[in-house]
């Protein structure tokens, strides 16, 4: 591990500053707790720590984008690893009924199925569709980012939804298919 430079301490304070908020927001849609978004968040900040050299200027676009998408995959990654984990206390089960936690469950696990199939897509649509749903940019903040014009930007996000949805459409029907033939 590097040493950081005092240069490298003030970047990530500045950033700290001015991201930690919408990093705590986008955590929280994920994780849907605010305790467990507020460790996604520190989770983040250290990887962006070893990252600082992807990050030039502080208040750009794409370093909005980079350290919340970080924050996003960070809860993320929270997730996969408590369903790995998988045990639910019977207290839970308890206090919040089962169909109540079953659909909780449920939800997670359909962002993650979207979150898959947005990755899976061509890389002009992955990336429109990225920023604009996971990283919550604008139109105009997405066409900067990634240099196309804006009327490309919203082209290339209704192509990308109905690819999109074709996907997730075919998954769904393919998986029906091997519960029913099984």
């Amino acid at each position: 591990m590097r040493h950081k430079s005092e240069s490298d301490k003030e970047k990530l304070r500045a950033i700290y500053g001015a991201y930690k908020n919408r990093m705590y927001i986008a955590a929280c849609k994920v994780l849907d707790d605010p305790y467990k978004a507020e460790d996604a968040v520190h989770e983040a900040f250290i990887a962006i720590s070893n990252n600082l050299e992807k990050l030039s200027d502080t208040d750009s676009v794409s370093t909005a984008s980079y350290v919340i998408k970080a924050a996003k995959n960070t809860a993320l990654n929270m997730i996969k690893k408590q369903q790995r984990e998988a045990v639910i206390p019977l207290d839970e089960i308890r206090e919040k009924g089962e169909d109540r936690l079953l659909d909780e469950l449920c939800t997670r696990e359909n962002l993650k199925k979207v979150v898959s199939a947005i990755l899976a897509l061509d890389e002009k649509y992955r990336d429109v569709l990225s920023l604009y749903y996971l990283n919550e940019l604008t139109v105009p903040e997405i066409a900067k980012t990634l240099s196309r014009k804006e009327s490309t930007v919203k082209q290339q996000l209704v192509r990308g939804r109905k690819i999109l949805i074709s996907n997730i459409e075919k998954e769904v029907n393919y998986n029906g298919e091997q519960k029913r033939n099984a």
